[in-house]
């Protein structure tokens, strides 16, 4: 009885610490998903070809910052293990190593995005009706290249060493400086002067230096503050493991990028009906962003869980946390997945009026909600995995589940089986339990507790951060560790 009782508290524990970290990320990830909603909005006032136009140079814009989230993923598995290790220097260190590496690539990329803006916008395939609002656009965001990349990476910093609601705080406040300037800025609102579409691209490039400014403040002050002489001074072996936790990260994204496209071309050459799939998939997606947000928000605080845990020696600890995570997740999810796939029908007129999209759709959305726990578990036990620097292992699995299943299901259903584009929705929902069932395997094992050790050495990758003058630094850690 005292042992259940004692495992029923430790639960609980690691609940609420899964829920303090996931719910200010779940209010920053709706905070840009506000953000993407009102420049849909403008944009969609100023006219078609500007709608179309901030679509395409999103996902162009993405692509470019893909870099900026993959040293973010290696940032937060070193900085939360230097964090649960209770190493003030450590976290400081990681941090000036990050950002010296995001700045050379956000470098190199606004001089290549300023010289030849306009090769890049047809390189993406921009049609030539809007090339010239794409080409606008990305000067603007060139601009700030540098201030995106460091405010993501900054942002990583601070939620991985406990100071998730100072991101919080410096997230609403750049998204509601975004918003008040696109709709000000780009319908000409109040005070605002009225520079149309590319008031939308100056809002955003206002708000993410404010938001830059905001994250370093904290940055360069309090514990763990990253010093000039620690930027002035990056250490080649502390690059090289954010590169070895970073570069995979970066493979899996585009990996996964470039299937979806794969999919969209491969739902386009059905035979009958594919324009009808292909805008109830575009539909559908809009929808399963209201379940995205929690599942996503929570890998990001799995992570830092875990890497907390795995910093301060206590695998044990951080298997229970990632586990209460996965357990919070599926809480969240369950009533929103239960009322889509019940009132799907009905959720689905807000987006067509036409009746045959309208009953694609719904399958679409009551399929993919069959899968939807199961990609919770999945999508929070990779960010676990991510935390504890297992980063290749989580992208091969991901690679795997794109490429090698989900892929080559749609072939089959669509050219064997003739299923059309309910067989589409079954070979993505069958794919997502499967690649879940991966993760799983994975996490269940031992290797991944062991992704941070440097076997030359016996200590963390990120303790290389901390250079070859910290002796007692080091000896003190792994004594907190073994103890």
């Amino acid at each position: 009885m005292m042992h259940f009782q004692s495992r029923l508290a430790e639960i609980r524990t690691f609940l609420k610490e899964s829920w303090a970290l996931g719910w200010p990320m779940i209010l920053i990830m709706f905070f840009q998903f506000a953000i993407g909603l009102i420049d849909v909005y403008v944009a969609g006032y100023l006219g078609t070809d500007v709608l179309a136009a901030v679509g395409y140079v999103a996902q162009l814009y993405w692509t470019l910052v893909i870099l900026a989230n993959a040293i973010t993923v290696g940032t937060v598995s070193m900085v939360s293990q230097a964090y649960g290790a209770k190493s003030s220097s450590g976290v400081g260190r990681i941090t000036a190593n990050s950002l010296v590496m995001g700045l050379a690539i956000s470098g190199a990329m606004t001089f290549f995005a300023l010289l030849w803006p306009s090769q890049l916008v047809r390189v993406a395939g921009m049609p030539e009706g809007i090339q010239s609002i794409g080409e606008a656009f990305l000067r603007i965001f060139a601009l700030v290249l540098i201030p995106t990349y460091t405010m993501i990476i900054t942002g990583g910093v601070l939620r991985a060493s406990g100071r998730v609601r100072i991101a919080l705080i410096n997230n609403f406040v750049a998204s509601v400086v975004n918003i008040i300037c696109s709709l000000g800025l780009g319908l000409g609102l109040g005070p605002f002067p009225s520079l149309g579409y590319l008031g939308i691209a100056w809002a955003t490039a206002i708000a993410t230096t404010l938001g830059m400014a905001l994250n370093l403040l904290h940055i360069f002050s309090g514990p763990g503050r990253v010093t000039l002489g620690a930027l002035a001074d990056p250490f080649s072996l502390c690059l090289r493991n954010l590169v070895k936790l970073g570069i995979p990260p970066a493979l899996q994204q585009t990996a996964w990028n470039a299937g979806t496209l794969v999919i969209y071309f491969l739902v386009g050459q059905m035979e009958g009906g594919q324009i009808t799939a292909l805008a109830a998939m575009t539909a559908g997606v809009r929808i399963e962003a209201i379940i995205f947000l929690p599942i996503f928000a929570l890998n990001m605080a799995a992570a830092v869980l875990t890497g907390n845990s795995i910093g301060a020696g206590d695998v044990a600890g951080a298997r229970s946390g990632a586990k209460a995570t996965a357990t919070l997740c599926i809480l969240i999810i369950a009533i929103p997945t239960l009322a889509i796939f019940i009132f799907a029908p009905w959720i689905s007129t807000f987006l067509t009026k036409d009746p045959a999209v309208l009953e694609e759709m719904t399958r679409y959305l009551r399929i993919n909600m069959i899968g939807m726990p199961f990609m919770a578990i999945g999508v929070t036990v990779s960010g676990a995995l991510q935390g504890a620097g297992d980063t290749y292992a989580t992208m091969r699995i991901i690679f795997i589940g794109m490429w090698l299943l989900r892929i080559p299901f749609i072939l089959g259903v669509i050219h064997i089986l003739r299923a059309g584009a309910t067989g589409v929705w079954w070979a993505m929902t069958v794919s997502i339990i499967l690649m879940c069932g991966l993760l799983t395997m994975r996490f269940r094992g031992e290797s991944w507790t062991k992704a941070s050790v440097d076997e030359k050495n016996k200590t963390m990758l990120w303790e290389a951060c901390l250079g070859h003058n910290r002796p007692k630094e080091r000896r003190e850690i792994s004594a907190r560790r073994d103890g």
